[in-house]
């Protein structure tokens, strides 16, 4: 999806473009590339917004009928380029040339646009209601948005294409052209932030999360070296670097790890002596741990049922 729409943006600007069309024979192939790769790229986003919302996923059913309509689409499309002459013209980056054969072609991306719009904007309300996370109903939320205004840019682009063949003198100009500029804007923005949101926001508790593992192994690393150097049989936990401590992969796992040997060695030897801050440090780990879902799954109970600090003060 990524490469198609990639390709679709890059060769828009007039720079790129001129540039690059002359490398495919000089007779606009480019703009039948950036049309075809505009439909791969809205059909790929359905397919995505489908899969993202479908409790099983998306059907083998669906994908291939996507691919289908997608490829009769670019083979009308190619019908209606190489069939005729009017690609030959040099004013075809201009707006909405008077010309029918042009106004079918174009129609043909414009109203897939606008089917798939239609169809991700649907699927997004129907799941907007059911998703509890505020955070997801607010992405969802922008996809629709996005939905809307690529509909805006399709209806403008029909109905000036339309009046360029039945009205010769038809000029691209005022409310038609703001409107149209706002929706080239508006849609790919709101589509970019519906469809990245709630994987950054994702993202962001990861690497909170990733940031407070690494700092909990840093601090209570000390803690278990001392109390498990009268007993290392405990261990199954490799020995880190302080490089180690700041680098090592998946941190979380290695504090599990040393937060339930540090309690192993303390339900062997509960005489061991901790300071209060040990103490405070031992149940900030537990804590932790136990708060959200640990990369080492919870297969088995940890040592006791006791907190660190009822066994540290345990007669």
């Amino acid at each position: 999806m990524l490469t198609a729409l990639a390709t679709t943006l890059t060769l828009q600007p007039d720079f790129v473009y001129y540039r690059v069309d002359p490398l495919l024979g000089g007779v606009h192939v480019t703009y039948f590339v950036f049309h075809a790769t505009a439909i791969v790229s809205v059909a790929l986003v359905s397919n995505l917004v489908q899969e993202a919302i479908s409790p099983l996923g998306i059907t083998s059913r669906r994908r291939r009928a996507t691919a289908a309509v997608a490829g009769a689409i670019i083979l009308v499309q190619a019908l209606l380029f190489f069939g005729g002459d009017w690609h030959l013209t040099s004013d075809i980056r201009q707006p909405f040339l008077a010309r029918i054969d042009y106004a079918l072609y174009a129609a043909t991306t414009w109203l897939a646009m606008a089917y798939y719009s239609v169809s991700v904007a649907s699927a997004c309300l129907r799941d907007r209601r059911t998703q509890r996370r505020t955070i997801t109903r607010i992405a969802l939320g922008f996809v629709v948005f996005g939905c809307f205004w690529i509909m805006i840019y399709t209806a403008v682009s029909l109905a000036s294409a339309a009046a360029s063949v039945l009205l010769g003198g038809f000029v691209f100009q005022g409310w038609l052209l703001v409107l149209y500029q706002a929706a080239l804007l508006a849609a790919p923005i709101s589509l970019a932030v519906g469809l990245g949101l709630t994987a950054g926001a994702d993202a962001i508790q990861v690497l909170r999360k990733t940031g407070r593992d690494r700092v909990l192994l840093w601090r209570i690393t000390p803690l278990w070296g001392r109390l498990l150097d009268g007993s290392p049989e405990l261990s199954i936990e490799r020995d880190l670097s302080h490089a180690g401590l700041l680098l090592v992969r998946d941190p979380g796992a290695h504090l599990y790890r040393r937060y339930v040997e540090v309690r192993d060695s303390l339900l062997l030897d509960p005489g061991q002596y901790l300071t209060q801050a040990e103490r405070i440090l031992i149940n900030t780990a537990e804590d932790h741990v136990r708060a959200g879902p640990a990369t080492v799954p919870f297969s088995a109970p940890l040592a006791s049922s006791e907190t660190p600090d009822r066994i540290a003060h345990r007669d």
